[in-house]
C-alpha cells in the first residue's frame, strides 16, 4: 500500500506518535519540533556532483552532538579533503528550520568557522568560511515540482522519521578546501533534509540519481532496510519534475561481500529495471564517545530503463548516481 497525503496534515499527535504514516509530493506534513518525545536527530545535507567531482555539505544534530562537516572528492582519483566541527549538548538549541520548502536561514557559528544555509523560493546558497576553507555555491531549483516526502513509523510509538529530499538540483559555484578546490558551472546536486526520533543503532540503504537524459531532467530516489514501510516506501523516480511512485524493490548483490560487483535494481510493475556498474566505494566512518557511523556510498554507472506514470518508457545510459549501505550508533 502506497499512502498518499495530499493535504496539510500534522505530522505528530500530543504523545509524539505518528499521526498518519505515508508518502506525499510536497512538504504536506506540519513537524513542530516541540511534539516530538525523545532524543531528535535533524539534519539538512546537500551533494552537489559535476563530472568526478563531487561537494557533499551538512548540519545536523543527534541532541547530544551537533556536526558541521563538508567534503569535496575526486571520484577519479580518490583525492578527499574535508572540513569538519562538533559541538557536544546543543540540544535543539540550533533551531533547524521545521520545513524544508519555506525561505528560511540556517547558519551556524564557531570560534574559526561560519557556516550558513540560505533557503529562497527557487534557489539555496551554501557558504562555509574556515580556515583553509571557503565554499560559495548556489542550487537552483524550479517551484512545484514534486519531491520525495515520507513519514516512517519506527519502532517504538514515539520514535518516527520524517524525510524530504528533492533532486536534480543545478548547481554552481566555488569550493575550496585545503589545496583542493573546484569551480562548479553546470553540477546536478540534491538535498536530504531528515528529522525523527530513532532508536540508538540502525541502519539504511539509500540510493539517488540527479542526470539530464535525452536533454530531460531525470533522478531517482530508493531506499530500504529501516522503519515499518508497510504505508508507504520512499521508492520513486522523476522526470522533468513529475513523480512516478514505486512500491518495494527487489535487489540482487546487496548482501554480497564484493560491492563492486553489479547490482540489478528492480520493481514489482516492471517501472523500473536498472543494473548498476560500481566504480567508486565513497566510504566513511567516525568513531567519537558513543557515536559510530559507517557508510559505504557506492558510485556507480546505471543503465536499463524507467516507466513513467503515462506508460513513456524511458532509456537510462551511462547515468552516474549512487547507492550507500550505512549502519550507526548514534
Amino acid at each position: 500500500m502506497q499512502h498518499e497525503i495530499i493535504k496539510q496534515t500534522p505530522l505528530l499527535d500530543g504523545k509524539g506518535r505518528l499521526c498518519e504514516p505515508g508518502w506525499a509530493r510536497r512538504m504536506h506534513y506540519v513537524y513542530e519540533r516541540e511534539k516530538a518525545r525523545g532524543p531528535l536527530k535533524e539534519w539538512d545535507f546537500y551533494q552537489m556532483l559535476e563530472g568526478d567531482m563531487l561537494l557533499q555539505m551538512t548540519i545536523g544534530h543527534v541532541s547530544y552532538m551537533a556536526s558541521f562537516s563538508a567534503t569535496l572528492l575526486n571520484l577519479g582519483t580518490g583525492e578527499r579533503r574535508s572540513f569538519s566541527r562538533m559541538k557536544p549538548l546543543p540540544g535543539r538549541r540550533l533551531n533547524m528550520p521545521e520545513n524544508p520548502e519555506t525561505p528560511h536561514e540556517l547558519a551556524v557559528t564557531g570560534r574559526d568557522f561560519a557556516m550558513r544555509f540560505t533557503v529562497q523560493d527557487d534557489r539555496r546558497l551554501l557558504q562555509l568560511d574556515a580556515p583553509d576553507t571557503e565554499i560559495d555555491v548556489q542550487f537552483d531549483s524550479e517551484p512545484g515540482t514534486d519531491k520525495m516526502v515520507i513519514a516512517t513509523p519506527l519502532g517504538r510509538p514515539n520514535q518516527f522519521y520524517c524525510n524530504y529530499k528533492e533532486n536534480y538540483y543545478h548547481g554552481r559555484g566555488r569550493a575550496v578546501i585545503g589545496d583542493m578546490s573546484h569551480r562548479f558551472t553546470g553540477a546536478v546536486g540534491l538535498l536530504d533534509w531528515g528529522r525523527g526520533v530513532w532508536p540508538y543503532r540502525h541502519e539504511w540503504y539509500w540510493g539517488s540519481a540527479s542526470a539530464i537524459v535525452g536533454g530531460r531532467r531525470f533522478g531517482f530516489n530508493i531506499g530500504w532496510g529501516f522503519g515499518d514501510l508497510s504505508k508507504a516506501t520512499e521508492n520513486m523516480f522523476f522526470i522533468d519534475g513529475h513523480a512516478t511512485k514505486l512500491g518495494e524493490l527487489r535487489v540482487e548483490n546487496e548482501e554480497a561481500e564484493d560491492r563492486m560487483r553489479p547490482w540489478r535494481i528492480t520493481d514489482r510493475d516492471g517501472r523500473f529495471d536498472l543494473t548498476m556498474r560500481p566504480r567508486f566505494d565513497n566510504f566513511t566512518e567516525t568513531n567519537f564517545a558513543i557515536v559510530h557511523t559507517y557508510c559505504h556510498q557506492i558510485f556507480a554507472r546505471f543503465d536499463g530503463f524507467v516507466v513513467a506514470e503515462d506508460g513513456e518508457r524511458i532509456k537510462i545510459n551511462n547515468v552516474l548516481a549512487f547507492v550507500e549501505h550505512a549502519v550507526n550508533r548514534w
